[in-house]
């Protein structure tokens, strides 16, 4: 097969294809962020086999856009029990453990790349690595803070005191690590990571799914307030049913929209049948595909970002936010530490989080200024080209291709 000359050139710097295998406990379809870096690799000629969640009506292995997709026999668990997420997560980690050895006496892979949670799947990687295969740890989540807002546990609990030891110790484990923001970046280095081995990468949308070229003009007889993504109680979608309800009254051509499901779906499910506008309120309970995503929120009046405060969500930059502006769509969100890290007062309309009447106001004003969401669109924009996928890439590449340092041989 042919291949172009900027091909050719992107190889020849970055050195011969690599072969990859990234292993994430998610469903691929769904999850944006190992397919962006899965698919960004093979379009400049790596090799990469992907090892997942099985997905229902989905075969155990399929090629997506060149990645080669492989699956176990497992379910993503949705619940709210500690001991079935542990249990879900071991199960993942043994199979995916033997699934990649076998694959690896086949391959010889060059690189193992892990994503998180849990971060203790770097374990998946040991064998590989000690016949040579450099490992990198994607650290999407921070594990602590999520398990400490998701059960209600100090900082003191012996079980986060645990799940931020083993953090470090993955970390250690790994040739590389990848932190998603700079505040992230932060608490790892405090915890003890050597800032050298961190490389920040930010969740930004591929522009070959949500190409901004591409976005359509709200619809001028409806006003489409879209949210997509997870339902969890640390992520207030149960807020923004009520703000929109008090607001309703006052923005009668407005209408939400929610793509999504998880652990809070069923309670998220009976709230909007209670509040008995079926009309106006649209709740997919299921997740989509990422292509599917981008298509079903081109055109939106306002993105939503509800989530409530506590030590997770504070870390969080969402990337539902990421794609809101990289496609021009005006946003309300909450005054959180990694949100207003990076986005000033005039690129997003800021309220307080966990405040259902502020929300509510909040909508009512961008609902009646046009002027204003244009201006927010446009002032966002600054962000989505400083951070842009075709200058992170780079990063992406540089991380999968560093080599370590090597002891000169000596010669007697």
């Amino acid at each position: 097969m042919m291949r172009s000359a900027s091909f050719k050139k992107e190889n020849r710097y970055f050195g011969r294809m690599k072969k990859i295998c990234m292993v994430a406990y998610t469903n691929y379809l769904n999850d944006a962020r190992p397919r962006r870096e899965a698919e960004t690799l093979v379009r400049r000629g790596d090799q990469v086999d992907f090892i997942a969640l099985g997905e229902k009506d989905r075969p155990s292995f399929e090629i997506v856009q060149g990645v080669n997709v492989f699956r176990v026999k497992q379910l993503r668990y949705r619940g709210g029990r500690f001991l079935k997420y542990g249990f879900s997560y071991l199960r993942f980690l043994c199979a995916s453990t033997l699934k990649l050895l076998r694959m690896h006496l086949k391959q010889h892979y060059d690189v193992i790349y892990i994503h998180t949670m849990p971060d203790l799947l770097v374990l998946v990687a040991m064998i590989p690595k000690l016949f040579g295969a450099r490992v990198i740890l994607n650290i999407h989540d921070m594990m602590p803070e999520m398990y400490m807002s998701k059960f209600g546990l100090s900082e003191k609990h012996p079980l986060i005191r645990i799940l931020a030891m083993q953090e470090q110790f993955s970390i250690w484990l790994a040739d590389k690590a990848i932190c998603v923001h700079h505040p992230h970046r932060d608490v790892l280095v405090r915890r003890g990571t050597p800032p050298g081995k961190l490389t920040v990468l930010p969740n930004v949308p591929d522009p070959l799914v949500f190409r901004s070229e591409n976005s359509s003009e709200p619809n001028g007889e409806e006003f489409r307030i879209v949210y997509h993504g997870t339902i969890a109680k640390r992520l207030g979608l149960d807020l923004a049913v009520e703000a929109f309800q008090k607001a309703a009254d006052a923005c009668p051509r407005a209408r939400l929209e929610i793509y999504g499901d998880g652990d809070a779906g069923e309670e998220l499910e009976a709230q909007v049948k209670a509040a008995d506008m079926g009309d106006r309120i649209y709740f997919s309970k299921k997740m989509f595909r990422v292509e599917s995503i981008a298509e079903m929120i081109q055109g939106a009046s306002l993105g939503l970002i509800p989530n409530r405060r506590d030590v997770a969500t504070d870390y969080m930059l969402p990337v539902k936010l990421l794609e809101y502006v990289h496609l021009g769509i005006p946003v309300i969100a909450p005054r959180l530490l990694a949100i207003q890290y990076y986005f000033s007062e005039d690129q997003v309309a800021y309220c307080e989080p966990g405040d259902v009447d502020a929300l509510a106001n909040c909508i009512c004003r961008i609902y009646a200024d046009p002027e204003k969401r244009n201006q927010l669109a446009r002032n966002s924009a600054t962000f989505a080209k400083e951070f842009h996928w075709d200058q992170l890439k780079k990063e992406l590449y540089k991380v999968v291709d560093d080599q370590p340092e090597r002891a000169p041989v000596a010669v007697a």
